[in-house]
């Protein structure tokens, strides 16, 4: 990331070594737990002097918490892309490419690289919730997502674009809880729990899963990947 991406991501402005610590954490929040963070570790890594890290920021959890957005806000840019090709048919009024911008966003949501996606941030998450529980910018991100989802599907509704039927606000939460809890506790057998379905003209927003049998007789081969 430049400096301008980190100061947009983080909504602080840092100097160029500062940019450095913060992008290096984000490196790192990839490859270790945060408690096995040391702030030697990362100065070096950083190329800069321990106290040049104490003298731009305030502690080592101010530095994770910074570099958690950040990680955040890059893990969700495939995502904000989708959305933003979703509100751009609506705006041009083109059903076609709404359906086709609609399913994608799904897919994105239920890709393999979302899924472990999620299933780091989790973690960072949680962290970040404990050291600045008083920082909103995750919670500003969660709504640009999930608000704009709902705003968007909304008004293909009132276009007549999605069936009047369908609850839209339930069918985003209920998504977006489904990709959580999916990424944290995957089953191979489960499959994308949502869909858009346009196959009948108009959108019906689906719950499913590819699941079949009994899931308490079923068992991970040795091959198979551990979430």
């Amino acid at each position: 990331m430049t400096q301008s991406d980190i100061a947009a991501a983080t909504e602080r402005s840092f100097t160029p070594a500062a940019t450095r610590v913060v992008d290096e954490m984000v490196r790192l929040l990839g490859e270790l737990d945060v408690h096995d963070i040391r702030v030697g570790d990362l100065a070096r890594r950083a190329g800069v002097a321990i106290p040049t890290i104490y003298y731009n920021f305030s502690s080592l959890d101010d530095i994770i918490a910074e570099a958690t957005v950040v990680w955040v806000r890059r893990f969700l840019d495939p995502l904000m892309r989708a959305l933003d090709e979703l509100e751009q048919a609506i705006e041009n009024d083109d059903a076609p490419a709404f359906a086709t911008a609609a399913t994608q966003l799904i897919e994105c949501y239920w890709s393999e690289e979302t899924i472990s996606g999620v299933h780091r941030s989790a973690p960072l998450i949680a962290y970040f919730r404990q050291v600045a529980p008083e920082d909103l910018r995750l919670r500003r991100m969660q709504a640009r997502m999930v608000g704009g989802h709902i705003a968007a599907l909304s008004a293909a509704q009132a276009k007549g674009w999605i069936d009047p039927a369908d609850d839209v606000g339930a069918f985003v939460i209920i998504h977006w809880t489904c990709v959580l809890g999916q990424a944290v506790f995957h089953h191979p057998s489960f499959g994308p729990l949502t869909a858009i379905d346009f196959s009948q003209g108009v959108g019906r927003l689906r719950y499913r899963t590819t699941l079949s049998g009994d899931i308490g007789q079923m068992s991970l081969r040795t091959s198979d990947p551990l979430p």
